[in-house]
């Protein structure tokens, strides 16, 4: 009897071994979705070695199985000789490939985790590909912001109208760390003016570090780093932030003065001590010569801002920590300089460069490229006839500049509100999108139709063409959580658009054609059609109800009491 029962069991589980084999692939599946990074695959569009192996091992075995049943099927159907054979041959054949195939894909995968390949060369350098070493993701660095407010004569217009801080306390903290590095210095210490400035860099509340200004001015009536910051902080117009700066100048300029003519006296001023006492009133001198350049661009005097601007970049490499070329690009986009725009992008921009410094650069490069067709094009008429060379050009140029920053189009076309930009950007993020488009968004509505032209490739080529170039390097996930700490919380930030799975395109593709298809036939045959559509529908149904009392018939009526009750050795023993 129990021999009986054990052979119809074993009868049973070698028909149904191919349901066994495909629940044994899905639990493969999910078991190995970590190592083989198969979510990543799926949403990327790309697949890793891992992943190909694990595809190429089960359509490798699938295939070699259906090979090797035609084959069989052919002998079947030319020699009598297999007519004694019953389908449970075939059945115990298909789950024996399969199981075969499955562990051939688990040794594979095995051997493959072990033995990784190394990235690194053959001969032992060290010295990658450079088109292999731009897709290695950089640390989110925060960067400042060239074209920031003055927080007295724009920010707090904000903040007393709106009743909402523009600033973030994060953003605000990493400027007081810039402000200490560049107007602070070891000689500093003993001199009351300057230890007092010290501790006002660092106070959070702005009555607090104003106060502090004027308590050092006090003390010292040409105390430049006071004079900055009641410019900066004080002054509630930019013609008053404009006077406060030219007397600081004028301090850090005699303070510079006198130790090139020697009045100092030497052993006050000696070795490193002296050097660095130098070199902040060198950093003093260029930042507040950079923020008078500013304040003659925000009052229309564009030659003299240009001018100082150009001498800045000349006098030293201070230029490139504060990004005064952006700058320098903006004013001359707004003088509509547009061949000494070209000049800069050539020179900080170059084709020699395997990526973009900036979204100030990226997009100020598309938008030159677009001025040369975007009053002609028509995207209608380009479609039929074909892009022209120079089209080409502007809508790739523009499709990089997305690709380096996609959060930028919205803010220029006006889909999303602009806020007030930080002081503090990151590259690539909604920060950088914010400062660039704050400030550049006038020079794409001066040239006509380039924002048409942003937008046909934003919408069109944009979705088609995105990350396809390598152009940049791979957009890190830690962008949107530190944008969310430089920008105010009553901002909704920009987040990165993810590429949309091809699984999921071609499920609504083949939906659309299927709808397509009943509505054709329904319309042409409605009574065959909805014939059809009614056995399906009853075909459906009643193998959904014979799986379900299959299904019933092996469950025992009472389950839910077996589960429930305990065992009756317990009971016995508890009695």
């Amino acid at each position: 009897m129990v021999l009986n029962r054990v052979k119809s069991w074993l009868t049973w589980s070698w028909t149904y071994l191919w349901a066994f084999w495909f629940l044994l692939v899905i639990v493969l599946v999910y078991i190995l979705r970590g190592p083989l990074k198969i979510t990543e695959s799926i949403e990327n569009g790309w697949f890793s070695l891992e992943t190909c192996e694990f595809f190429y091992s089960f359509f490798f075995g699938t295939s070699c199985l259906l090979i090797f049943l035609c084959f069989t099927l052919i002998i079947f159907m030319t020699s009598s000789y297999f007519n004694n054979l019953t389908p449970k041959f075939y059945v115990a054949l298909t789950g024996t490939s399969s199981l075969v195939s499955g562990i051939i894909l688990i040794f594979e995968w095995w051997y493959f985790k072990n033995n990784a390949v190394d990235s690194v060369s053959d001969d032992g350098s060290d010295n990658e590909d450079p088109m292999e070493n731009q897709k290695a993701i950089p640390e989110c660095k925060v960067w400042r912001n060239p074209m920031a407010l003055f927080r007295g004569a724009e920010y707090n217009r904000v903040k007393t109208v709106m009743d909402l801080d523009p600033l973030t306390y994060y953003d605000m903290n990493l400027s007081a760390q810039d402000h200490q590095s560049f107007f602070t210095c070891d000689e500093d210490v003993g001199r009351p003016d300057y230890d007092i400035m010290q501790i006002a860099w660092r106070e959070r509340d702005s009555a607090s570090r104003v106060n502090a200004a004027r308590e050092a001015l006090h003390i010292n009536p040409n105390c430049a780093p006071a004079l900055i910051l009641l410019a900066e902080e004080q002054c509630e117009t930019i013609v008053e932030a404009e006077l406060m700066l030219r007397r600081a100048l004028k301090a850090v300029d005699s303070s510079l003065g006198q130790s090139q003519s020697g009045q100092l006296i030497p052993h006050e001023r000696s070795g490193d001590v002296y050097r660095q006492a130098r070199r902040r009133d060198f950093h003093m001198q260029i930042y507040i010569r950079r923020r008078l350049a500013m304040c003659a661009r925000k009052q229309g005097r564009l030659r003299e801002a240009i001018k100082t601007f150009k001498d800045i970049i000349r006098d030293g490499s201070m230029s490139n920590i504060l990004g005064v070329q952006e700058n320098l690009i903006e004013a001359c986009l707004e003088m509509q300089a547009y061949a000494d725009v070209q000049a800069l992008l050539v020179r900080y921009d170059g084709f020699d460069l395997r990526e973009p410094r900036s979204a100030v650069l990226s997009y100020t490069s598309a938008l030159l490229k677009a001025r040369a067709v975007a009053d002609k094009f028509v995207a209608d008429i380009s479609t039929r006839r074909g892009l022209s060379s120079a089209e080409a050009t502007a809508i790739e140029a523009i499709t990089r500049a997305i690709e380096f920053n996609p959060h930028v189009p919205l803010y220029l076309l006006e889909m999303r509100p602009m806020i007030l930009p930080p002081e503090h950007y990151l590259k690539r993020g909604d920060s950088e999108a914010i400062a660039y488009a704050f400030f550049h968004i006038q020079h794409w509505k001066r040239i006509d139709g380039a924002l048409q032209l942003l937008q046909y490739t934003w919408k069109g080529d944009f979705a088609s063409r995105f990350s396809m170039s390598g152009y940049c390097y791979p957009y890190s996930p830690q962008l949107e959580s530190a944008d969310r700490e430089l920008l105010p919380a009553w901002h909704e930030v920009s987040v990165f658009p993810k590429k949309e799975s091809p699984v999921w395109s071609l499920l609504q593709t083949l939906t659309c054609l299927a709808v397509c298809t009943v509505a054709l036939l329904v319309h042409h045959y409605p009574t065959s059609t909805f014939d059809a559509i009614h056995f399906a529908f009853s075909a459906s149904v009643l193998c959904t109800q014979r799986l379900v009392s299959h299904f019933y018939h092996w469950i025992p009526e009472n389950v839910i009491g077996l589960l429930a009750s305990k065992p009756a050795q317990i009971v016995v023993e508890n009695m």
